[in-house]
């Protein structure tokens, strides 16, 4: 059976050894990233999970909040913007129709099209994770006073700029 996943330093040393051109600082600190989004990834899912909900359910109740009060858009809109098909967003919404987080009712303004609103209950949930989340994050960053959170948001912005730029 193989060992445990390799320290991040044994891992660049590894990839050094298989590829000398490889840039030590900037292997660090991709990988470092990565397994960072890993389980950060895991964490949140967990944390879903034990409110009932799933990443694709919360992806949904984001997508109403963002929009602001009275928290409606149309199903194609969440469509589009999630990256789904309209037939995946049917489904989504039908599940989530079903445990009662949103509404889906005919718009008033063109009858042929249906609105998908946020209930109060959903609206809870989204509450209810984001307060969760917000206690895993101030774990995470604890270490890290006001100016090295600061300067590590500046960064980390940069470096999706420049990911946004280049998949453009």
């Amino acid at each position: 059976m193989p060992d445990p996943q390799p320290s991040l330093d044994e891992q660049i040393a590894i990839y050094q050894r298989e590829y000398r051109d490889l840039d030590p600082q900037v292997e660090r600190v991709v990988n470092a990233l990565s397994r960072l989004d890993r389980r950060m990834s895991v964490a949140y899912g967990r944390q879903l999970a034990t409110l009932g909900l799933s990443g694709a359910e919360w992806e949904v109740l984001k997508e109403l909040v963002m929009v602001g009060s009275p928290y409606q858009l149309w199903p194609g809109t969440i469509a589009k913007r999630l990256g789904l098909t309209p037939a995946a967003m049917t489904h989504r919404i039908d599940r989530m129709l079903a445990a009662g987080l949103v509404t889906r009712e005919r718009d008033e303004e063109n009858r042929v099209r249906v609105i998908v609103g946020l209930t109060d209950e959903g609206r809870e949930k989204w509450l209810q994770v984001m307060r969760q989340a917000s206690a895993f994050e101030e774990y995470l960053l604890q270490d890290l006073n006001n100016e090295e959170r600061a300067q590590l948001g500046d960064l980390l912005i940069r470096l999706l700029d420049r990911v946004s730029t280049h998949l453009d």
